[in-house]
């Protein structure tokens, strides 16, 4: 990736940057295979996974137009463990996805394990302009699929509750690309891969309820950042409700809606 020498950087955020390789390897194509089905097969065979609405995921990814994906944030592996029941396992068919430069890209080996799985680099803390996000943005205008967790991290929220408030990069790539935008919220992960554990869990069952799916262009993109953010917010709260009415076990609804 090539970062402008007008961004002012530590130089070890710097040399993150840079190692991003977006190019689709032989080597990457392996690992893409390996790490989805690994995924995939933990989560359909060593848990259950519900998705609802998933027609709209169908229809969003049928369209000649990019697509952004947003969702709750609950587990360090969310990503890629359940958008991996989303995507299937070709490189083509997945999602890029922003991820913390230091720690994902810090190391050369790092950089190449997570840029093989489409992770973006990005750097917190340091703005709008920064080619992580443009790299996004360019990506939804040429009718890629990319998925953000704009809670910016786990939720520390008991049960896993939506984390606000959101933070404006969602709005960002809004903006700047017009894309479909398609939310989705879900339940489970936090006892799949609780906070703090080391290996995941078994027999637990994962909810995932998808919103409506919106054209960006179509008045939204248009919107302030903070009308978008708060768009962004209220959808989330009506799918975590939806979710756990639907699904979710009693001391999971009132430790989430209370």
């Amino acid at each position: 990736m090539h970062v402008p020498d007008s961004l002012a950087l530590e130089p070890r955020i710097r040399r993150a940057l840079e190692r991003f390789d977006p190019r689709p390897t032989a080597g990457a194509v392996v690992i893409t295979h390996l790490v989805a089905w690994s995924s995939w097969a933990l989560m359909q065979w060593g848990n259950r996974v519900t998705l609802v609405h998933g027609e709209r995921l169908d229809a969003a990814r049928a369209a000649p137009r990019g697509l952004l994906t947003f969702s709750n944030h609950v587990s360090l592996f969310d990503d890629p463990w359940l958008t991996a029941c989303l995507s299937g396992a070709e490189w083509s068919s997945l999602r890029w996805i922003a991820a913390d430069a230091t720690n994902f890209f810090g190391t050369r080996w790092k950089a190449a394990f997570f840029g093989a799985g489409k992770c973006v680099p990005v750097v917190r803390g340091i703005g709008r302009d920064q080619p992580g996000m443009a790299f996004l943005a360019a990506r939804l205008r040429a009718g890629d699929w990319v998925h953000v967790f704009p809670e910016g991290g786990r939720s520390r929220e008991p049960g896993g509750a939506l984390q606000t408030p959101l933070k404006g990069g969602l709005a960002q790539l809004i903006q700047a690309s017009s894309p479909l935008v398609l939310p989705f919220f879900h339940v489970g992960m936090h006892e799949v891969l609780p906070i703090g554990a080391r290996l995941p869990r078994f027999g637990n069952d994962v909810h995932l309820v998808f919103g409506a799916l919106r054209d960006a262009a179509d008045g939204l993109a248009s919107s302030t950042a903070s009308d978008i953010t708060a768009w962004a917010e209220a959808t989330l709260h009506a799918l975590q409700i939806e979710a756990l009415d639907a699904f979710g076990r009693p001391g999971e609804r009132s430790a989430v809606v209370a």
